[in-house]
């Protein structure tokens, strides 16, 4: 194993994965309703978190999903990359899973549900809207760090 030395004054940055999960009609994805975690808490939010040391971004979202709503990721397309001050959001998509959806951490989620792609709530994260108009146009890059 090779070990690696990185400088203090190295820049780092926050990686954070999340999955757009599909239901079988291809029209309404879930949502989890963030609690007691200190950000971004009563926004709704895809299945995501951070990644964790050795593991592949793709590997990162299976996980959270399993551990966030109890499903298993059977395959799974890479969507878009949304940098911000301070991190970098990796969103995936799959429509493909199985499982039964529950809400498996109570302590950070009041709640989970499938919603309409143009039915999205109030609540919904910031970056979220812009994720799924780059999924349907085709794009994969969006700088939110430069507003």
């Amino acid at each position: 194993m090779v070990t690696r030395t990185v400088k203090a004054d190295r820049y780092e940055i926050v990686a954070v994965v999340h999955t757009i999960v599909w239901d079988i009609t291809g029209r309404n994805l879930l949502l989890l309703e963030r609690a007691n975690t200190g950000l971004m808490d009563g926004r709704h939010t895809l299945p995501g978190g951070h990644l964790q040391p050795e593991e592949s971004l793709g590997d990162a979202a299976i996980r959270e999903v399993r551990e966030e709503v109890n499903l298993e990721i059977e395959q799974l397309t890479p969507c878009c990359v949304l940098p911000y001050a301070g991190g970098v959001n990796f969103v995936f998509a799959s429509a493909k899973w199985r499982g039964l959806v529950k809400n498996a951490e109570p302590d950070h989620c009041a709640s989970v549900g499938w919603f309409r792609r143009n039915e999205l709530p109030e609540t919904v994260v910031p970056w979220l809207p812009k994720a799924l108009e780059l999924l349907e146009t085709g794009g994969w890059f969006h700088d939110f760090s430069e507003h």
